[in-house]
């Protein structure tokens, strides 16, 4: 469980277990979600709507994040959905029982405070992705980001554990498929990465982050 909150991953231990496959839809946008769910593993993205009806990537969520937490708060639905990136267990709770919970011990409110908070921080380090001009830079920027979530480091390697697909690059940085995938052959042709049994492998963080460090700040992203 999470160790930064701990008794909100107390709480969801009585909750429902439930599993979705990669692209599995857990909310769909405008829905009223069936409850509040806590990730144990696996990654969950968020996305709104294009116009086409192509999803558009705004946030991932990964182990021992809870979502939908402003609407557990609030009760107010917006037009964004919530869909598996890889394979995720999860437990959910009723919002009337997380409410209660939360309203009744003010620990619990101050970790779902804090859960609040990790989210708009998470959420403006995505938009700031945005903010890139070249595609190189969006895309180093979107796999470290996914390297400081969800990788696993081991003698100077870091394997993204979630299976991180060229057009979940693409929408998560607002381009095509084809330019994505264009700026992932590059940093494998300069060995910056490689892709094994489906996952992307980082030879040299580091080396990475120097692709685009002199544009701007990763303070904010953990190498750790």
């Amino acid at each position: 469980m999470n160790a930064s909150l701990p008794k909100l991953s107390q709480l969801f231990e009585s909750g429902r277990h439930v599993m979705y496959h990669k692209d599995d839809v857990i909310v769909r946008p405008g829905d009223v979600p069936s409850g509040v769910y806590y990730v144990v593993s696996g990654g969950v993205k968020l996305y709104s709507l294009c116009l086409n009806g192509e999803p558009n990537i705004l946030m991932t969520l990964c182990a021992g994040e809870i979502f939908p937490i402003a609407w557990a708060v609030s009760g107010v639905t917006r037009d964004i959905g919530f869909a598996a990136l890889d394979t995720v267990a999860a437990l959910r709770l009723s919002r009337s029982a997380f409410l209660q919970a939360v309203l009744s011990d003010n620990s619990l409110m101050n970790e779902a405070i804090q859960g609040l908070a990790h989210h708009f921080f998470t959420l403006t380090g995505e938009m700031d992705n945005l903010q890139y001009r070249s595609a190189r830079e969006k895309v180093v920027y979107r796999l470290i980001f996914l390297a400081s979530h969800f990788g696993e480091h081991d003698q100077g390697l870091t394997t993204i554990t979630a299976r991180i697909t060229n057009d979940y690059i693409a929408r998560s940085t607002n381009m095509t498929r084809e330019t994505a995938s264009r700026e992932l052959s590059r940093l494998s042709r300069k060995q910056l990465i490689r892709v094994e049994r489906g996952k992307i492998i980082i030879p040299d963080l580091l080396r990475l982050r120097n692709e685009i460090s002199q544009h701007f700040n990763l303070a904010t992203l953990s190498l750790d």
